[in-house]
């Protein structure tokens, strides 16, 4: 089964019924995304981005994943969350008019690079390992 990755927008707010029925997931499963910290709920509500999270975590369970595994995927993203910051702070401190939505556009486009160099970085890794 396919998951279905497309990004939901980051400022859609659901329930935690819309979340468990949107992304196909038990409640048991839920509450062990929310224990390793790779969902939070703000509030009553869940941000959009926990709806694919889940939805993936939900097909890599396809294949034996369990939540406990996805840890390490989530420290390397804190860590390259907190690289992204470092890089866009200096624009941050600007007084200079849209110095944050500036900050915030390159933000993103770093993000963007970081996650294509990750996957051709595991794709190369995965070649060379199951090329021997």
């Amino acid at each position: 089964m396919a998951a279905d990755t497309t990004a939901p927008d980051p400022a859609v707010r659901l329930t935690r019924r819309q979340l468990l029925d949107g992304a196909g997931i038990d409640e048991a499963l839920l509450a062990r995304l929310e224990e390793y910290g790779l969902v939070r709920r703000t509030g009553a509500h869940y941000e959009g981005e926990a709806l694919n999270i889940a939805r993936v975590a939900a097909a890599l369970g396809e294949f034996g994943f369990e939540v406990r595994h996805l840890r390490a995927v989530k420290a390397a993203a804190d860590r390259q969350v907190g690289l992204i910051e470092q890089m866009v702070a200096p624009q941050l401190r600007r007084r200079s008019r849209g110095a944050h939505e500036q900050a915030a556009e390159t933000a993103r486009e770093i993000a963007a690079l970081s996650v294509r160099l990750h996957a051709a970085l595991v794709g190369a890794g995965l070649r060379e390992s199951l090329d021997h």
